[in-house]
């Protein structure tokens, strides 16, 4: 008996499946029962020969429990009634097919096996014809049921999938955005400090030219203390000389001496704190030339980054389009 709502019912009407086609095979409940298995396993054996669909199978599930599955469906041929949970085990047969991504081809494929095993095994029956015209009708409306499921729950995962990309793709452009602007700022930034290091090594070339003249002035105030000492030295003999009248003049001659130590003693410790100031402008040059190689790293850096951002943001683009 047929006890469907309206519109599983016109189905029903459109492929000719009635209550009588129910009746005969209801008849024949013993053949769905007496040949389950060996239709099952024929089915299976069939599916088989094709790699893909064995792979579908290893992904999902097992063939020792899909085989189950199929037994209570083939026996299911031979009831007489089709209600509304008899549509709901053929539906839950599509959602499961949605699932695992079997395409509908394949799937309808899989009721050209049964129909060419019962076509060989009806032939026996007295009413073998019209049993197999009602299989048939049977089978086509199994499949628009189960059929109907599989498109319904695969449009659904695809505007939900869509929906999902749309999301994605809102949330990567406003991170495209941030990251543009942070790219532009370090590159800003990284253009500036080569900027500020270019001067730096000015500064620090007029730095070091200055420190050479300092140089050059503390050399004559060496040489200058050196002859002022050896004139005083040869006062303070012609001083000696002179006796009494040469005192005062030996006075003065040892002062001038103290000045030229005085100015030889300067002259030493400006050329000492020179040469550390030296040692101190050479290591500061190694380390700016350090930091330019790492400013022209970051400069190049942020080119990429711009170009990376670029590509995530076409990715976007594409995205919503």
């Amino acid at each position: 008996m047929i006890v469907l709502e309206e519109n599983w019912r016109q189905i029903c009407e459109y492929y000719g499946l009635t209550d009588s086609d129910l009746t005969l095979l209801h008849k024949h409940q013993a053949f769905f029962q007496q040949h389950a298995e060996e239709v099952v396993d024929f089915f299976y054996q069939e599916l088989g020969t094709f790699s893909h669909l064995s792979e579908i199978i290893r992904a999902n599930s097992t063939v020792e429990r899909l085989k189950k599955t199929q037994l209570w469906y083939f026996q299911t041929l031979g009831t007489d009634r089709i209600d509304a949970e008899y549509v709901a085990g053929r539906q839950k047969v599509g959602a499961i097919h949605a699932r695992v991504g079997l395409s509908a081809s394949w799937f309808l494929g899989g009721y050209t096996i049964y129909l060419r095993w019962i076509a060989d095994k009806a032939a026996s029956l007295p009413d073998g014809f019209a049993f197999y015209q009602s299989i048939n009708k049977r089978l086509y409306f199994d499949s628009a049921i189960i059929l109907e499921q599989y498109i319904g729950d695969t449009q659904r995962e695809n505007v939900a999938y869509r929906s999902q990309m749309e999301v994605i793709a809102e949330e990567l452009t406003q991170s495209t955005k941030e990251v543009t602007v942070i790219a532009a700022e370090y590159a800003k930034s990284a253009t500036s400090l080569a900027h500020s290091h270019e001067e730096i090594v000015d500064s620090m070339s007029i730095l070091k030219n200055q420190s050479k003249e300092i140089e050059k002035l503390s050399d004559f105030v060496a040489e200058v203390s050196s002859q002022t000492n050896l004139l005083g030295l040869n006062a303070a003999i012609e001083a000696a000389r002179a006796g009494e009248h040469g005192r005062g003049f030996s006075i003065v001659a040892n002062e001038v001496r103290k000045l030229a130590d005085r100015a030889k003693s300067s002259s030493h410790e400006i050329q000492s704190s020179l040469g550390q100031i030296l040692v101190q402008i050479s290591k500061i040059e190694k380390q700016i030339e350090n930091t330019m190689s790492s400013t022209e790293q970051q400069a190049a850096a942020s080119e990429e980054l711009a170009a990376l951002v670029q590509g995530l943001n076409e990715m976007a683009c594409r995205l919503n389009a």
